[in-house]
């Protein structure tokens, strides 16, 4: 198993909370951990370059519809 699966698993487990907890969000995942949630994608996306430097990220809305962007993006060299 790659590590966009490992965090498509993890976000897929985690979507319940995240939906009960924050409604309709980008959740950030990383080491199969929520890292935080965000109204919008360049939010998300940037507080992974500033944050998160090189590493693996899942960045995935908690609506299927509200999908602008793919749903795997890889920070880094």
């Amino acid at each position: 198993m790659d590590a966009l699966d490992e965090q498509i698993i993890a976000y897929e487990n985690m979507l319940p909370q995240i939906k009960r907890d924050y409604g309709s969000v980008w959740a950030l995942v990383a080491h199969q951990e929520l890292i935080s949630t965000f109204r919008d994608f360049a939010a998300a996306s940037q507080y992974a370059r500033e944050h998160l430097g090189g590493e693996q990220v899942l960045i995935r809305h908690t609506e299927a519809q509200a999908m602008e962007t793919v749903p795997f993006v890889h920070i880094g060299s």
